[in-house]
């Protein structure tokens, strides 16, 4: 009898090693799991302002996802709407024909791996009378010194010439400024509503060309007494060579002024 409890202990026993063999074999997938993705979205350009009618492109970065696909819509409605202005799924947004009220919008990207997680534009539409103005520069066009006051039209904010500074020398007597890949440049712009307040940025993907906002003493004027201003760029060592233009933006009245052409980005090492 005494051999039949040990062998009876014994079975007892492996049967409970092989019941504690398989709770670790079941929890060890759920140990190991991978961590949740931790996904952040970020919407360029983050303000912007948009005549009626007229259209920007936006776009969205996602980090922490290897998918990047988004859901783009206009005041929670997917793809937009007449009143607010409709935006494709690849981030062109197209304003209405009528300035809604109230005149802001948001345009959200939504992640499509997780709706959780999103981020915004603020749009502000506004009339054409307003002096914003659309230039379009073709590819291998040339442009220099363009003053958009375009009839009907009468904005008080133009650019009459835009040329670049050296130490503290500046001119406007070249066509624009030629920078190459991963260089800087001072940039020197003269026209009228040139002054402190007014937004300085540089067409075509945000990326390529970062602009350092002028601010104090780099507000002047010419001889002349025609409103001027000095600032920095630094072209991307990745950026588009190319024509762009240098636009001028008053944030209080959402004027547009462009010098079309104003730089030349040129491949690095020319």
């Amino acid at each position: 009898m005494s051999g039949l409890r040990r062998m009876t202990r014994g079975n007892c026993v492996a049967r409970m090693l092989l019941a504690i063999g398989l709770a670790v074999l079941l929890l060890a997938p759920a140990c190991g799991s991978s961590p949740p993705l931790l996904i952040t979205v970020m919407v360029t350009p983050a303000t912007a302002y948009v005549p009626v009618s007229d259209a920007l492109q936006f776009d969205a970065i996602l980090t922490g996802t290897p998918n990047a696909a988004v859901v783009w819509s206009v005041n929670d409605s997917v793809g937009g709407s007449f009143t607010v202005g409709f935006i494709s799924q690849t981030g062109y947004y197209q304003a209405p024909a009528n300035v809604p009220s109230p005149n802001q919008v948001t345009v959200t990207a939504t992640s499509q791996q997780d709706d959780t997680k999103s981020a915004s534009a603020t749009v502000t539409v506004i009339p054409q009378t307003a002096g914003a103005n659309t230039v379009q520069v073709a590819s291998g066009q040339t442009v220099s010194n363009i003053n958009v006051e375009v009839s009907p039209l009468t904005p008080t904010l133009s650019i009459y010439a835009a040329g670049s500074c050296s130490g503290s020398t500046c001119s406007t007597a070249a066509t624009g400024v030629q920078v190459a890949q991963g260089s800087s440049a001072t940039i020197y712009v003269v026209g009228q509503g040139i002054v402190s307040g007014t937004v300085y940025s540089i067409s075509g993907n945000p990326t390529d060309v970062t602009v350092v906002q002028p601010s104090g003493s780099q507000f002047g004027q010419t001889k002349e007494g025609t409103p001027s201003v000095s600032f920095n760029i630094q072209v991307s060592p990745t950026a588009a060579p190319g024509l762009r233009n240098i636009l001028v933006t008053n944030p209080t009245t959402g004027e547009l002024s462009a010098f079309v052409g104003g730089i030349m980005i040129t491949p690095s090492g020319q």
